[in-house]
């Protein structure tokens, strides 16, 4: 089969919330609520490796670890895979930015030198996909996203046509937010000057395994659904042919989509007809930049437990939160073969 035209199948998936630790769904993590947040790398990871590690890196981790060994590459007595075909992407924009700023005022207040050396190799931007390549041995392709409210969903598609371009065979994409004095600052004057109040960011990490359908078949892979069609649209544009269109096609699945979402209004018109609309919460505007893969998670578990709302697929809706100007959908069909 052409590797161009296959589906790209979601094999796998994974998170880290510090707020749900005591929850096995995120569904769970929903009804009861955010608690306290309770995060110990080192039951999963191991004592190894982790220290001068930064959260943000140690939440992708192990999101990262939960999503291979879901997808069944991970095991007890295999952590690297030395996998050249099996690539990462990280989507993030807060994962290193309080270590960039403490950096960036030692330099101004007294000199370079004044600067920690265990410090400085977690300001380069890449450093969570870094990680979690070197860890993992994923040898393919490796790059980080920054693009705001949408960049999850930017990661996923970039994964998705670099497995159709044959620029890997299965990738990893992970989404991972964390709070801090940096982001607060960031974040509040972008909600601020949108006219809303003072943010709070969810701190966590998910994680998706995405590989071409002959691939999952072959080592006989379970899976939880197919992706499919995508467009994008802008806040300044008076329509978004694309996007509208892929709702149209796609008005009986359920969407996923965040209140606050200058594109939320879109969905509202086209899929109050026959689709249901779920906007997670916490999950959704609060999550930042990882709302778009938390949702596919969200459904990963809900047709896992064979969920009749989940049972034709979903649309998820990403971006155009926090002032972004930017969003997008993606459409994920129902699992089919090897489910």
């Amino acid at each position: 089969m052409n590797p161009r035209t296959q589906a790209i199948l979601i094999s796998g998936h994974g998170w880290e919330i510090p707020a749900f630790s005591t929850h096995d769904s995120l569904a769970e993590g929903l009804l009861a609520g955010p608690a306290a947040p309770h995060f110990t790398p080192e039951r999963l990871l191991g004592k190894k490796g982790l220290r001068y590690k930064e959260r943000s890196t140690l939440l992708a981790l192990c999101a990262a670890s939960k999503a291979l060994a879901d997808a069944g590459f991970v095991k007890a007595d295999t952590v690297s895979l030395h996998d050249d075909g099996f690539g990462v992407v990280v989507a993030t924009n807060t994962c290193n930015l309080d270590t960039v700023c403490q950096a960036a005022e030692t330099i101004h207040r007294q000199h370079v030198n004044a600067t920690s050396a265990m410090d400085l190799p977690n300001a380069s931007s890449n450093v969570v996909s870094a990680a979690i390549a070197i860890r993992f041995g994923l040898r393919a392709l490796n790059l980080t996203v920054c693009t705001g409210a949408s960049s999850s969903l930017d990661a996923i598609v970039l994964a998705a046509n670099a497995i159709r371009n044959g620029r890997a065979r299965r990738m990893l994409v992970v989404a991972v937010e964390v709070d801090g004095p940096a982001a607060r600052s960031l974040l509040a004057g972008r909600r601020l000057a949108e006219g809303g109040g003072l943010p709070a960011l969810l701190e966590g990490a998910g994680a998706l395994v995405l590989e071409r359908t002959d691939d999952a078949n072959a080592r006989g892979a379970r899976h939880h659904g197919a992706l499919a069609g995508y467009a994008y649209c802008h806040a300044d544009a008076a329509r978004s042919p694309a996007l509208d269109a892929l709702l149209t096609d796609h008005a009986s699945k359920p969407c996923y989509v965040a209140g606050d979402s200058f594109a939320a209004h879109a969905v509202t018109a086209l899929h109050q007809r026959e689709g249901a609309q779920r906007d997670l919460g916490i999950l959704s505007g609060p999550a930042y930049g990882a709302s778009t893969l938390y949702a596919l998670i969200h459904h990963c578990e809900q047709a896992r437990a064979a969920e009749p709302e989940s049972a034709c697929g979903a649309v998820v809706l990403g971006g155009g939160s926090w002032g972004d100007r930017r969003a997008g959908a993606i459409v994920v069909e129902a699992g089919g073969v090897g489910q």
